[in-house]
């Protein structure tokens, strides 16, 4: 990459051009099934519990995965046209990982919901992907959610436990040839700001998000990924289960965050690999039982800062080095830090564009590409991206330009080496008097004073000034901090306009699923105050 990185120095603007000297990915996912099936027809493809109370786990075989999707790929075939819907609610089960590779064989599109949605979230995912097929499981905390399902349609609910008598019966129903570029998951948002849209994403899409990270990063098949993030999100359905299928490595089926359970799992399944968001680091940390020297490869991180102190810990206590990712529903990687990257920057930036990513930072208000270092919006290009919002071509025109950039809504820098940061959302940006105000910038610092477990700043109105500063605290497990000791740790480090006027310690932050705090509503708890 020297030579985007002196393109990127030479011209003094914050424009990384795309690296194509790797050679992509250019079959659909059933078809990268279908080949490591063959190259590897005996490895794990995955671990899976069966029994919970005694952790006792299973492997499925790449030969016999193909097998059970294959099945029921047959079965949709038989049922759902290639580029129908077929949804899945459920917590992460080894029948959800048998049905998207079904799904990916058949032509049919995955959409999976998330399980701590509500009915009218789930009547708002129904009415825009209008699915053909439902199948229901169970809720993270193991309510079955099948009843409620069926109380919102017309049509038959599956119970998901039927794919496994579904993939354990042959059938003789032809299967289609499926394109690279043929739609494969629907990926609905976080929904934060207003009701959730669904991003298409290509089986190339999501192919290559899943796999071309952990290829530079030098992943091989002999890699076990240890991960509890959910698959209604792409952390799980996509940078874990795709990429370990883009090695041919294995990975663990985990319906759940339980920290005893992924540190009791850990020598059993022989992990290499774990992975999730800092919050969950932090949980795992503070457990007695993490084994120490662990030699796990890699702890790849995301959906939110990473402080020195959590890495710094994270290599002590395993002798694994953190990695950052960025990557959205939309656009499935964007950046990402390598193993030879130094230390600070996994807790400083997001790393660099990977390859094929060509990167930007704008001016919102202009579009004009801003100087080397200026803060402006992300902009992406490149084969991660997605096809479009379902069924919604305003909302895909106002985030997809005419160039082909997707407009991510978060705003952050590039410097002359091409790494980027984030310093957060569009729309979180808060305006004081004037000053533009970023809160990944003080949350980033107020994560460094080592009695704070979670930071969250958000801007509240304010009569004269427009907006000022405010921060929710989550302190660490028996520390004491109070507002003037922040304040103070904070003096040194940033602009008195910068520093929050108001403070809240709560004892946990309102999270969605997927790890992202709900700024929505601390936003609205300020304001009640």
């Amino acid at each position: 990459m020297s030579n985007v990185v002196t393109d990127c120095a030479a011209n003094h603007l914050s424009h990384w051009q795309a690296d194509t000297g790797i050679t992509l990915l250019t079959e659909s996912v059933g078809a990268m099934l279908r080949r490591q099936a063959r190259a590897f027809p005996e490895r794990p493809a995955l671990f899976h519990v069966t029994d919970e109370a005694t952790d006792q786990v299973a492997s499925v075989s790449y030969r016999e995965l193909l097998a059970l999707a294959a099945n029921t790929a047959r079965w949709l075939a038989a049922r759902v046209a290639p580029g129908e819907r077929v949804a899945v609610w459920s917590r992460n089960e080894l029948e959800t990982v048998i049905l998207q590779y079904g799904c990916a064989l058949s032509g049919a599109i995955i959409v999976h919901f998330n399980t701590a949605w509500t009915d009218a979230e789930v009547e708002h995912a129904l009415a825009m992907t209008r699915p053909v097929q439902l199948f229901a499981g169970h809720d993270h905390r193991g309510r079955e959610l099948r009843p409620r399902l069926a109380a919102l349609v017309t049509g038959a609910v599956h119970p998901l436990a039927d794919i496994r008598r579904i993939a354990g019966a042959s059938s003789v129903q032809p299967l289609p040839e499926v394109a690279q570029d043929a739609p494969f998951l629907i990926q609905f948002t976080s929904g934060t700001t207003g009701k959730a849209k669904g991003a298409l994403l290509s089986h190339r899409a999501a192919l290559l998000g899943g796999w071309l990270r952990p290829h530079c990063e030098g992943a091989t098949e002999r890699d076990v990924w240890l991960n509890a993030v959910p698959f209604h999100h792409i952390g799980g359905s996509i940078s874990i289960m795709l990429a370990a299928l883009g090695v041919g490595a294995s990975f663990v089926v985990l319906r759940g965050f339980d920290r005893e359970q992924l540190i009791r799992l850990m020598p059993v399944v022989g992990a290499t690999r774990m992975g999730g968001v800092p919050t969950m680091w932090h949980d795992m940390l503070g457990s007695p039982n993490l084994p120490e020297g662990a030699r796990l490869n890699a702890v790849s991180l995301g959906g939110a800062s990473v402080p020195r102190e959590l890495a710094a810990a994270i290599f002590q206590r395993l002798g694994a080095r953190c990695g950052i990712g960025y990557g959205q529903s939309e656009f499935t990687i964007m950046t990402a830090s390598m193993p030879a990257d130094p230390p600070g920057v996994v807790c400083d930036t997001v790393g660099r564009p990977l390859p094929h990513v060509e990167l930007k930072i704008i001016d919102p208000e202009t579009g004009t590409i801003l100087p080397r270092g200026a803060a402006g919006e992300i902009c992406v290009r490149g084969p991660m991206c997605m096809d479009g919002y379902w069924e919604n071509p305003e909302a895909t025109a106002a985030t997809i330009d005419a160039d082909g950039f997707l407009h991510t809504g978060d705003i952050g820098t590039l410097d002359a080496d091409g790494y980027c940061q984030v310093k957060g959302r569009l729309r979180d940006v808060i305006i004081r008097g004037g000053e533009n105000i970023y809160p990944a910038e003080i949350e980033g610092a107020l994560l460094a004073h080592p009695a704070v477990a979670m930071a969250a700043v958000v801007g509240v109105a304010h009569p004269r000034l427009g907006q000022e500063v405010a921060a929710a605290i989550v302190l660490r497990p028996g520390a004491a901090a109070g507002a003037a000791e922040l304040e103070a740790h904070l003096a040194p480090q940033l602009a008195s306009f910068k520093v929050p006027k108001s403070w809240r310690f709560v004892d946990a932050m309102p999270m969605t699923a997927s790890g992202k705090i709900r700024k929505v509503e601390l936003e609205e708890a300020f304001r009640d105050t």
